[in-house]
């Protein structure tokens, strides 16, 4: 048995980020994320004795065709494509790449848009196989294993295909309830040297830490992926793979990738301390609410190796936060933001532009709050619809999408015209944010006082013209 893993070819030139709820383009970031859910479902798979090939065609730079030649070298029985929606269909048309090579390999599609809107996968693509529904990674081995044996698929949780002209949706498949169970993922199928950190271009890997978030947010979909129960790897099982990737392939950088790194701060402290006592050097990056942490947790997290945090203030207006069920105040944003700052640590604010409720007023005054706060960096979304979340079904009953192209269903766009405020004057605001954030004197200082090296230099400049090509 034979399974290959792909992340799809780029959409005309857009390098697309494709983990859960992130689906943006890398000039967001100026890198490019290493493919842990894949990565995750290979090392399953191979747990259970399959064969695997993993190819990220994105940091690859492998076109359709080159990806047909890879298909024909490997001959897969499976093939597993990892689909997004702002590239959903640029994604799915990769089902017509490996069925030109062979009409017999199946094909399956993972991630939140397969999940919310099943149907319209088929829809798109009568040739699609199988769409898998929630956290991919035993339900593709469930699907690898009723391949190779010839078993019902109506046994197999979690899927979704066509039987007969008809679309089939089998039971939800339960949720990983121990993440501990889970392996490493296979970063060993993956060139390391094609995933570097900015400014200092060191490689790094995506490290999960833990699953679901049970808060509300109208704008975030996480919770079709990996719903609303919170799970947390130990820390002792989390710091053995940090170890793990430090002596296996010297790699000292890492961004842990779940939705809220601090949602337990018992859990959290916990971990930090493990790094501690294990005398473990290494640098990391998390995320955070701004209402879970506190300052001995910060000063651990320090000594630990922390170098930036990123909180999700969303908005610097009470009143917006409150719409879109945040759960937060702008005095708890002040207070961790200083208290992260106080412990060394930098701040990335997570900013959205165009949330319900938002005016051209709200819109500068979140600016503003920003630029009072003295964050390090902040990123300015556009609010978007996507599906499986509250504003994709207030949106879509008020009518206030205004395309339906998924292409523009990403975070540099806004798709949304609402009451008192057009999608063309959301993004011409966060254009305006942008500019009036990054463009002042003190924030171009602080940046070019990060660079230590003619390497790092070489790296900012590279990121700077990805940036500005993006912008």
């Amino acid at each position: 048995m034979k399974v290959f893993l792909i992340n799809p070819p780029a959409d005309n030139g857009v390098k697309q980020v494709r983990e859960g709820r992130c689906m943006q383009r890398a000039g967001a970031w100026t890198a490019i994320w290493t493919p842990i859910s894949l990565a995750y479902c290979a090392a399953v798979l191979r747990k259970e004795g399959v064969e695997v090939k993993l190819v990220d065609c994105i940091v690859d730079e492998i076109d359709f065709g080159g990806l047909e030649k890879d298909v024909e070298d490997f001959k897969p029985d499976l093939a597993v494509l990892n689909v997004v929606t702002p590239s959903f269909l640029s994604d799915l048309s990769t089902v017509q790449s490996i069925k030109k090579v062979n009409p017999e390999i199946k094909t399956a599609v993972i991630g939140i848009h397969g999940t919310a809107l099943p149907e319209v996968c088929f829809n798109e693509d009568a040739l699609l196989d199988f769409v898998v529904r929630g956290e991919p990674e035993y339900i593709v081995c469930s699907l690898a294993s009723a391949i190779k044996n010839g078993t019902n698929f109506s046994e197999v949780d979690g899927i979704s295909y066509k039987e007969g002209g008809k679309i089939i949706h089998n039971r939800d498949s339960a949720p990983v309830a121990n993440l501990d169970d889970l392996p490493f993922p296979a970063y060993d199928l993956i060139n390391h040297e094609k995933y570097t950190m900015p400014f200092t271009n060191k490689k790094f890997l995506l490290v999960a830490s833990g699953r679901g978030c049970p808060y509300p947010c109208t704008y975030c979909a996480d919770h079709v992926y990996y719903g609303k129960k919170m799970r947390f790897r130990s820390p002792e099982h989390l710091v053995d793979e940090l170890s793990f990737y430090k002596k296996e392939y010297g790699i000292e950088d890492f961004l842990f990738w779940s939705e809220g790194f601090t949602l337990m701060p018992s859990v959290a402290k916990s971990f930090a301390q493990e790094i501690i006592s294990r005398n473990l050097k290494i640098r990391w990056v998390c995320n955070s609410r701004v209402d879970n942490v506190d300052k001995e947790l910060l000063h651990l997290f320090k000594k630990a190796g922390c170098t930036a945090i990123g909180y999700g203030v969303e908005s610097g207006v009470q009143e917006i936060l409150d719409k879109v069920k945040k759960g937060i105040t702008l005095n708890q944003i002040r207070e961790a933001v200083a208290l992260t700052k106080e412990a060394g640590i930098d701040v990335v604010a997570h900013t959205v532009i165009g949330l319900l409720g938002d005016s051209r007023k709200t819109i500068n005054e979140t600016v503003n709050f920003l630029i009072d706060l003295d964050v390090e960096f902040t990123q300015f979304y556009c609010a978007v619809p996507f599906p499986g979340t509250l504003l994709f079904k207030e949106a879509t009953e008020k009518g206030w999408i205004n395309t339906g192209d998924w292409r523009m269903f990403e975070q540099n766009f806004s798709v949304l015209d609402m009451p008192g405020l057009s999608a063309e004057e959301i993004m011409k605001l966060r254009k305006q944010a942008y500019r009036k954030f990054y463009f002042r004197p003190k924030t171009i200082i602080k940046t070019l006082k990060r660079i230590r090296s003619f390497k790092e230099l070489v790296k900012f400049k590279s990121m700077v013209g990805d940036f500005l090509k993006w912008f």
